[in-house]
């Protein structure tokens, strides 16, 4: 299951009324730490835990803390700090150094859920900022524009005389396919892992080919200018690979005359073919209104669909992201602190992290 606090939500909304539940979240940190301020998860009185405040070393004891909410029906805030000896977090062995200051409130229905059934709605369609009373077990949440290339840790702001925690929550990233070779699949695959919404778009599928797609993705049979402007609204990637030239070269032409919010768009094939493509489409490099990558993807090895939707999905996850997709070590050394907000593969899911780590190896 993705660690995306909208497929938490997906999981916890089903569940709500069969257990007792409470909403944590890291509201400080100093040092070093996996999750920053803004995590989100919940646990339940009958043992659910669903998402990460750690790299899974504090979640038992989160638990523990949780049942305490539960039973006396009030808000809990603990500090985990790794550098003291007489904190649970030095017992507990964890090895980043840092600490990290937790709330713990109730999630019920005499607080209205903390509003999370209406985060999830919003979620649908647009990113939306979530404040969080630290003292109270209040929240509320404005709907805003998804912002993935500002990678933000919540903030602490005083409102009204309290404290409120601050976080932005991004909908899900949304990847369009257009094409429907068997070399794709892995391609949705890998996305649906990390997550991802994903579109495939192509007039030439039918049911047998469908079959053999990820369920989870929505399809299409129209081609690209057949797209509802709505849904390409809501696109941050886009691959194109129909296998066709004229196929490709429709698509881009179509693409470059609709109102998006500049995705990533990435062209299936060697550089040759890509200006083989845009003289079938009649255009040149410094005419596209959103440009293309292509070839698409980083140079990471491997010729495999495996290993090309790899490659693909690294490339468009650090456009989309604002990252410079550099190895992440760079960060260790002191020159690479004036480019700390453009050198990794940047976002806040354990996926996301995985995708990082197997893309360097």
């Amino acid at each position: 299951m993705s660690n995306h606090f909208y497929h938490l939500l997906a999981s916890w909304l089903p569940l709500k009324n069969e257990a007792n539940w409470v909403l944590g979240a890291v509201i400080n940190t100093r040092g070093s730490v996996y999750r920053k301020a803004g995590a989100l998860m919940l646990l339940s009185d009958a043992g659910h835990q669903l998402g990460l405040l750690s790299g899974g070393c504090l979640e038992s004891d989160l638990l523990l803390q949780a049942r305490k909410v539960i039973a006396l029906g009030k808000s809990r805030q603990v500090v985990y700090d790794a550098s003291d000896d007489g904190n649970i977090a030095w017992r507990l062995g964890i090895g980043c150094g840092g600490a990290a200051e937790i709330v713990l409130h109730p999630c019920n229905v005499e607080n209205n859920y903390l509003q999370l059934p209406d985060v999830f709605s919003c979620l649908q369609h647009s990113a939306c900022n979530l404040e969080l009373n630290i003292a109270r077990p209040r929240a509320s949440f404005t709907s805003c524009t998804r912002k993935f290339a500002q990678r933000q840790s919540g903030k602490v702001e005083q409102k009204n005389n309290e404290q409120v925690l601050s976080t932005l929550i991004n909908p899900l990233p949304h990847l369009l396919v257009l094409g429907n070779g068997v070399d794709i699949i892995p391609l949705c695959q890998l996305a649906i892992t990390l997550g991802w919404r994903v579109t495939l778009a192509d007039q030439r599928l039918n049911a047998n080919k469908r079959a053999h797609f990820p369920t989870q993705i929505n399809a299409l049979s129209v081609s690209a200018d057949d797209l509802d402007d709505e849904l390409l609204q809501q696109i941050d990637g886009i691959v194109i690979a129909h296998h066709n030239v004229r196929l490709d070269a429709d698509a881009i032409a179509a693409l470059q005359t609709r109102t998006m919010l500049n995705p990533y768009i990435g062209l299936l094939g060697p550089a040759h073919r890509k200006a083989d493509v845009l003289a079938f489409a009649d255009l040149r490099e410094e005419q596209l209104k959103y440009p293309i990558a292509g070839p698409m993807g980083l140079a990471l090895g491997g010729d495999l669909p495996e290993s090309i939707a790899l490659s693909v999905l690294a490339e468009c996850h650090a456009r989309i992201f604002g990252s410079s997709a550099l190895p992440l070590n760079l960060l260790a050394t002191s020159s690479a602190q004036s480019i700390l907000n453009t050198t990794s593969i940047t976002a806040d899911t354990e996926a996301s992290y995985q995708l990082s780590a197997v893309a360097e190896i």
